[in-house]
């Protein structure tokens, strides 16, 4: 499996919700340039940006449309920052989703529950290494 560098790049609308997107690049470089660059267009949009990482991964994500709408099917997923990295896990609904952030923050962890149109695998039934099923975890 071809290593790769994924953006993971969470905001937060009006409403207060956190939406996750996920951009794979080649290197760290075009991944770090990629993220400034999104960085400055939400900056002047006053969208705020609660996390951006760069993380070496052969995970990849179906494509991010800039104009999905609000018809677009939603994927939830609990993302987990530390040193090491970041941890993605798939949730059921959005309720679930909500409920272990809420556990899990009490617990001093850095978690977010997100939601974005993409979905892991670029449309396969198959996940890639470091995602797992919900209920899984």
């Amino acid at each position: 499996m071809q290593t790769l560098f994924l953006l993971i790049l969470l905001t937060q609308n009006g409403a207060g919700d956190i939406n996750a997107a996920f951009v794979t690049t080649p290197t760290r470089g075009q991944c770090e340039q990629k993220a400034l660059m999104v960085a400055s267009i939400f900056s002047s949009a006053r969208i705020p940006i609660l996390e951006r990482r760069c993380i070496q991964s052969g995970l990849r994500f179906t494509p991010f449309e800039h104009l999905a709408g609000s018809r677009a099917p939603r994927h939830f997923y609990l993302l987990e920052f530390n040193p090491q990295g970041v941890e993605i896990q798939p949730q059921h609904d959005w309720r679930t989703c909500m409920q272990t952030q809420r556990a899990w923050r009490k617990e001093g962890r850095r978690v977010y529950c997100a939601s974005s149109t993409q979905q892991p695998g670029g449309g396969s039934s198959a996940l890639p290494a470091g995602v797992q099923r919900p209920g899984d975890g």
